[in-house]
């Protein structure tokens, strides 16, 4: 599969690093010839220095014989663009996906086609969907939710002493009961999905997806303890385009919840007018006094959404330390920030950047996937599947179908209330939506079996 990459920045880079582990032929198109020169010399791939709305540009690289055409420079006006001469003049290419941030290209129906794209990604509704997601959890930690389900997937480390340590998964079902499944684990620089007679080992990383309903205690049992956090204030900072996809996705009511802060005012009168149950102030995080004259260190929860990395990091880190219940940091720019939120006081920090490029991956898969995430720096992969009435399994017991080790199906949606967690007798049955988690170098596997 040829993929053709217009921006070789940070999204464009790890999402080439996904395919190119696929075995898949990345070339890149970029006007900066340093972004350039960087991505051949990090990746096995192909890089041209030149615009995207260049036609000779397009033709030179590889347009002609690309399956997809992937839009991530830095400018909207651009990704829309070139993917619309891409759709235009070169309609061999099956699949066009481009990045867009501002709101007023998308409508109201974000869906909608636009100048033949196959395909439209938001990076800030991506991530305050993840973001509003760990809010309606309840856990307060880097969760993912399956939006159509009842399931919820979560990763926690074993540590000495853990009841998971030294148990194998049929073992800890007897001692652990209630509607989950250990999905992945990561030992050491190793990522695989276990068997029943796997034994779990003290430092595991571990993936578990869990019922909603059993979430709070499996967590607890795993974990640890786990305080509650009943939202009566919960603040914002920064009034940027996440922090109005996060807004919208509250109902009016619970928008009374949210105190908002930006320096800028004519931004702050934006919001008061789009958002009129809020409450806005205009200052900047920065100024102590303002933390003591709003009172923001009682909120429950804050979460900081600014164009900086490090402020967000900074703001988070003192909400906590004036005594805010839980903290919610976006990483904009720089991934390493992840890793290191992980070891400081904040309960969870998301990457606009990797909640892209699971959307962008589940388009160029194509298919019958609803959604995927991928875990482990994206050496684990869960997806949400719709069983449709061409599956080849339709019917067949899952005890009787042969996964060959390499994918664990670990959830079921059946019409609109019944989910639960499958045993060998299921039968797939056509309406279904099954979630299923495999290692990323399996995914060839898994598109065979689901195609």
């Amino acid at each position: 599969m040829n993929v053709i990459i217009f921006g070789a920045g940070r999204r464009g880079l790890r999402l080439a690093r996904h395919l190119i582990e696929e075995k898949k032929n990345v070339t890149f198109l970029d006007t900066n010839i340093t972004r350039c020169n960087a991505a051949t010399s990090k990746l096995d791939c192909m890089a041209i220095c030149g615009s995207a709305t260049d036609l000779d540009m397009l033709k030179e690289a590889g347009c002609e014989n690309a399956d997809a055409v992937i839009a991530v420079t830095d400018s909207d006006e651009v990704n829309l663009v070139s993917c619309g001469i891409v759709a235009s003049q070169f309609p061999e290419v099956r699949t066009t996906i481009a990045a867009i941030r501002g709101i007023t290209y998308l409508g109201k129906d974000h869906n909608t086609p636009i100048l033949g794209i196959s395909h439209i990604v938001n990076p800030d509704q991506e991530a305050a969907s993840r973001i509003y997601g760990i809010i309606k959890s309840g856990l307060y930690r880097d969760i993912i939710s399956f939006p159509e389900t009842h399931f919820t997937l979560f990763t926690t480390t074993i540590t000495k002493g853990s009841r998971l340590a030294n148990n194998s998964l049929i073992d800890l079902k007897k001692k652990l009961p209630g509607q989950y499944v250990i999905t992945g684990i990561r030992r050491k620089n190793r990522v695989f999905t276990p068997s029943g007679e796997t034994i779990l080992h003290e430092n595991d990383e571990v993936a578990i997806i869990s019922d909603e309903d059993d979430l709070m205690g499996i967590f607890k049992e795993v974990s640890g303890p786990v305080s509650t956090c009943h939202l009566r204030k919960i603040v914002i900072v920064g009034a940027t385009r996440i922090a109005h996809y996060l807004i919208s996705s509250f109902s009016p009511e619970r928008q009374r919840l949210i105190t908002l802060i930006d320096p800028d005012p004519d931004i702050c009168n934006d919001f008061v007018e789009m958002f009129p149950k809020i409450l806005v102030i205009n200052g900047s995080v920065t100024d102590e006094a303002l933390w003591e004259d709003e009172k923001i260190s009682d909120a429950n929860l804050v979460v900081s959404v600014t164009e900086n990395d490090e402020l967000n990091i900074i703001t988070s880190l003192y909400a906590k330390t004036l005594g805010a219940q839980r903290v919610i940091s976006l990483v904009k720019t720089n991934n390493n920030y992840i890793q290191l939120s992980r070891h400081l006081n904040i309960d969870a920090a998301i990457s606009t950047t990797n909640a892209t490029v699971d959307t962008l991956v589940k388009f160029i898969r194509g298919g019958k996937i609803e959604t995927l995430h991928s875990l482990f720096d994206g050496d684990l992969e869960v997806y949400e599947f719709v069983i449709h009435d061409n599956f080849t399994y339709i019917g067949k017991a899952l005890k009787d179908i042969d996964l060959r080790g390499k994918a664990i199906i670990a959830g079921v949606k059946r019409g609109e209330d019944e989910n639960f967690i499958p045993g060998g007798s299921y039968t797939l049955t056509k309406g279904d939506t099954i979630i299923v988690a495999a290692a990323h170098k399996d995914q060839n596997f898994i598109q065979e079996f689901f195609s």
